[in-house]
């Protein structure tokens, strides 16, 4: 089912860039929710991913003849959207290479639970080992596991974002459920 997805997507790009604009505004509608998720994984500022998506698509239609057809569109669409917020918040503050040194932020949320108030609560406690888990992670590693698992992207899209070798993709997601499993079994032993 995913691939007739992207292969829909793919055909789609392809009209938008023969001139389209329904075929665009297909693919806005289809992947619009995924692009705000991801975007708001970068900063807590909604009305400035709002904006980058916005902007985005408003600078696809005005540089259409200058785009190139994608066999990854939903990749393409992440990676555009990643650049301009990033470069949206470097202008707004002042951050300097952000990207290069990987100091960007990358948040995934959870509910607040303590300790204190879920103590006889096993999934609550299971919950609080899987939240110390993943807040262990870079902000790159958790990237990474948001695009493979939650964006169902395949190792070379991934890679593409995060400008890796496809190799060196599947050894960051590797690494980061490695590190994922020692934090929850150690989290496990303590609990």
């Amino acid at each position: 089912m995913q691939a007739n997805s992207e292969l829909n997507e793919v055909l789609l790009w392809k009209d938008f860039l023969k001139g389209n604009q329904n075929a665009l505004s297909k693919i806005y509608i289809s992947n619009s929710k995924a692009l705000y998720d991801y975007g708001c994984k970068f900063t807590g500022d909604k009305n400035l991913v709002k904006d980058c998506i916005q902007d985005l698509f408003i600078t696809f239609i005005q540089t259409r003849t200058r785009l190139s057809e994608t066999t990854h569109v939903k990749g393409y669409l992440l990676k555009s959207l990643k650049r301009k917020i990033i470069r949206e918040s470097v202008k707004k503050h002042k951050f300097e290479e952000i990207v290069e040194s990987g100091d960007y932020r990358f948040e995934i949320e959870f509910e607040k639970l303590s300790y204190i108030e879920y103590e006889n609560d096993n999934y609550s406690l299971k919950a609080l080992a899987i939240r110390s888990a993943i807040e262990s992670l870079t902000s790159r590693q958790k990237e990474a596991l948001y695009l493979r698992f939650n964006m169902g992207l395949r190792h070379k899209e991934i890679a593409d974002i995060l400008h890796l070798t496809n190799q060196s993709s599947r050894a960051l997601i590797s690494r980061s459920v490695n590190k994922l499993r020692d934090v929850i079994h150690a989290e496990k032993k303590r609990i």
